[in-house]
């Protein structure tokens, strides 16, 4: 996963702020990145097959799938969970945009901070309590899955749904890139992350917020 599925999500990260920066959000370039991100789907699928073919893990898929009332259990809470989440952030997010625009703040503050939170917070919980279960792989594939997939298929949905051309800020995009490459780089190191790089990473967050608000 750390060899091939994390750089596809930071090359896809990379391709939206190079979209965004130079040419601009609008109709073609949501062309753009809507291919670019079925293009990843079908590579990610294709890595998921291949691995679980080396792994030999053909004959646990069917042992599973031939338990239909145990599949059917699990689609049901897996659905209900995202549900859950997404109902969850969409309250957090339109309380506290609502709470912030009525205090005057900036769309730009409100969209780095609370929104940010906001949506990050369902990919916080799930990626502790994956973790908690000894499931490393979901906890990566969660974080840097939601990179790629925002990054492509967000990206593309502002195009379509804007129409016109829309570019971004310089800076933000420039710190989102190198924020993206920097966990990825401290990954593929040794394969793992430690509380000290933990601790880099927040220190980076905490240094890098203020200064994009105050830019």
């Amino acid at each position: 996963m750390i060899r091939r599925e994390v750089p596809l999500a930071v090359a896809a990260v990379g391709l939206f702020g190079l979209i965004a920066v130079v040419v601009g959000l609008g109709v073609r370039t949501a062309v753009i990145l809507a291919a670019a991100g079925l293009a990843a789907l079908w590579l990610l699928v294709r890595w998921a097959r291949d691995g679980r073919a080396e792994a030999g893990l053909a004959g646990d898929v069917e042992e599973f799938v031939a338990r239909p009332h145990r599949t059917g259990l699990e689609v049901l809470r897996a659905v209900l969970g995202l549900l859950g989440v997404l109902d969850g952030a969409q309250l957090l997010v339109t309380g506290a945009s609502a709470v912030a625009a009525s205090l005057g703040v900036s769309q730009l503050v409100i969209g780095f901070t609370l929104v940010a939170l906001g949506t990050s917070l369902p990919e916080l919980v799930t990626s502790v309590q994956a973790q908690r279960r000894g499931e490393s792989d979901l906890v990566v594939g969660n974080l840097f899955g939601s990179n790629l997939f925002n990054s492509l298929v967000g990206g593309a949905v502002i195009g379509f749904a804007d129409g016109a051309t829309a570019y971004a800020g310089m800076v933000l995009t420039l710190t989102m890139v190198l924020s993206a490459g920097l966990a990825w780089l401290l990954l593929r190191r040794g394969l793992r992350l430690t509380r000290l790089d933990g601790v880099l990473l927040t220190l980076a967050y905490a240094i890098v917020a203020p200064l994009l608000l105050s830019a």
